[in-house]
């Protein structure tokens, strides 16, 4: 599949030229089409700071700990789902980071009643867990 343009440095050129003009083609195209949309949108969607918006308060999450197979709460006393009333606004549990995915999703499926957020445990959480559990006897 010779043929004697195949070699020729202005074919190459034109070839690109021509891409670059369907490129920029489809792009003009694409843009004025979406121009008078664009326009509509803005119209519709100006808000200023007298409009009556309401605002969603944030949720105050109950936060849990989940250590040595157990849940924890704050003050590093046992939580139990049972015992503990349900919080209206969820709950956010945090689970050590070497906590395997089967394990998380066990978890997951134990509490599912819950509205609850899974975060991952931070350093100072793990460390105060640790230091605090250990002195009252709980070994891994």
């Amino acid at each position: 599949m010779n043929s004697e343009y195949s070699n020729n440095p202005l074919t190459e050129v034109a070839l690109a030229l021509s891409m670059a003009f369907f490129s920029i083609m489809v792009l003009s195209i694409f843009a004025l089409s979406q121009k008078d949309n664009k326009k509509l949108v803005n119209e519709n969607l100006s808000i200023n700071a007298s409009s009556s918006q309401k605002i969603n308060p944030k949720k105050n999450r109950t936060i849990i700990f989940y250590f040595n197979n157990n849940f924890y709460d704050k003050n590093f006393q046992k939580w139990n789902l049972d015992n503990n009333s349900k919080n209206p606004d969820g709950y956010t549990l945090a689970v050590p980071s070497e906590i395997s995915v089967k394990k998380l999703f066990e978890i997951k499926n134990n509490i599912k009643n819950l509205d609850i957020k899974i975060t991952q445990q931070n350093k100072e959480w793990n460390d105060a867990l640790n230091n605090k559990l250990m002195k009252k006897g709980i070994n891994k």
